[in-house]
């Protein structure tokens, strides 16, 4: 079973040989207590990582190849380090992209913590997998993706999961679609959407934009898709197809 960077990193060394990445290791600051441990040192990473990467700026790294990937609450030490470059070093990441980022302690933004939002660099990219469970809840990013709606039950995940962020099935299927997307940039086109209902129900699909590592900087909003229940999820433009009443009623 993969873990999180693991899977992400296979599939660049697979699909994206010429890529160079590096992975932060924050385990030991991440046990204990969610909120008083996990969640408090997502600032103290997020600072640190923005620290270390304004020196290898400065020793000659392009900042307009930079791309900062995190899930849950590796999306919000993104979030952190996108603050601190701007703030400290008056630089600004060209693209975060945060995988169903951590919702408990987060939302509202300053209720605790402060969430990763589309200041934080040029264009940040969301993939909403549990949107208002482990995952944010709310728009939070340049151009946010709902699969299936944005909530649990993902297609393919049990009914019911312990409650523990490690098991959370739909939590985690944010990562698992990013994986794929990175061998599959144009397998996840996502249609933009309003409350508009009305509209949505009767118009062909319109401004599509492609989730995950295809996503282009113009994305802009929200956009829906559905996936398939199990590996390859990628539907293609069959995923634009499936926009019923229930599901954007319930967004």
């Amino acid at each position: 079973m993969y873990t999180v960077p693991q899977a992400v990193a296979s599939s660049y060394i697979e699909a994206r040989p010429g890529t160079n990445f590096v992975l932060i290791d924050w385990s030991n600051m991440s046990q204990g207590d969610y909120i008083t441990n996990a969640a408090s040192n997502t600032k103290v990473v997020g600072t640190t990582v923005a620290d270390q990467i304004n020196t290898l700026i400065d020793n000659g790294l392009s900042l307009n190849k930079l791309h900062l990937v995190g899930h849950s609450l590796g999306a919000q030490i993104i979030g952190y380090a996108g603050r601190t470059l701007k703030s400290n070093y008056t630089k600004t990441f060209k693209r975060l992209t945060g995988l169903d980022p951590a919702n408990p302690g987060f939302y509202p933004d300053g209720m605790l913590y402060h969430h990763i939002s589309a200041t934080d660099a040029d264009f940040v990219d969301i993939i909403h997998s549990d949107a208002g469970g482990y995952g944010a809840p709310v728009q939070t990013g340049t151009a946010d993706f709902y699969p299936n709606g944005g909530k649990s039950y993902q297609p393919g995940c049990p009914l019911a999961v312990p409650l523990t962020i490690d098991s959370s099935c739909s939590h985690g299927r944010s990562w698992m679609y990013y994986a794929e997307s990175v061998r599959n940039a144009t397998g996840f086109p996502g249609r933009q959407f309003s409350l508009n209902i009305a509209i949505l129900a009767t118009t062909e699909p319109t401004n599509i934009a492609y989730m995950g590592y295809g996503c282009s900087p113009s994305a802009n909003g929200s956009y829906y898709l559905s996936t398939n229940s199990q590996s390859p999820f990628a539907r293609g433009t069959g995923g634009l197809n499936s926009v019923n009443m229930e599901i954007l009623l319930n967004l």
